[in-house]
């Protein structure tokens, strides 16, 4: 079977696609904390309409530090799922923060900006779907530093999540994207 090359949009999660720290105040700690941002939802649909896939990536190192419970991860995550209409193909995160006291959820190779996360993310989804992404049919979307960065070192364009989001406004209102 032949792979067919297919765009890939990789989404970080707070402050992108929903809401985070730098709008709610409050890190996104369970199912009661996402708020996800409608601009999203609208260029997820287009991205999907065209024939991409999305995956969405999340540090979630307050696991590692004791802040949240995995399973209240998992719930969000789930919720983020469903208020993105599930036009997520696959969302990852790590659980590992560098400030964490053991050693295993200190260091690993899925915290962005490692690579890692995504690399995983993309051969599970290319294995279920026999497609492959190549970083020139990419864009990865974020809102922090790590983000820029950890697009920088897979070799895909990035763009800025308000930029971004800006972009459905301007569609919704007419302009041409």
């Amino acid at each position: 079977m032949k792979q067919r090359a297919t765009a890939l949009l990789v989404l970080d999660l707070d402050g992108t696609v929903r809401k985070g720290l730098d709008e709610l105040g409050r890190f996104v700690n369970g199912p009661d904390d996402v708020e996800v941002f409608q601009e999203a939802v609208i260029l997820m649909r287009k991205w999907k309409s065209q024939g991409g896939r999305i995956i969405g990536v999340s540090n979630q190192g307050g696991i590692a530090l004791g802040l949240c419970t995995l399973e209240n991860v998992i719930k969000a995550v789930n919720e983020t799922y469903r208020q993105s209409e599930q036009l997520f193909d696959k969302i990852a995160f790590c659980r590992h923060h560098p400030q964490a006291s053991d050693p295993e959820y200190a260091r690993c190779w899925c915290r962005k900006p490692a690579p890692g996360m995504v690399i995983e993310a993309a051969l599970n989804l290319a294995k279920k779907t026999g497609e492959y992404y190549p970083p020139y049919m990419a864009l990865f979307v974020g809102d922090r530093q790590e983000d820029w960065e950890c697009a920088r070192i897979l070799n895909m364009d990035f763009m800025w999540a308000g930029d971004w989001r800006a972009t459905a406004l301007r569609q919704e209102g007419g302009g041409e994207e």
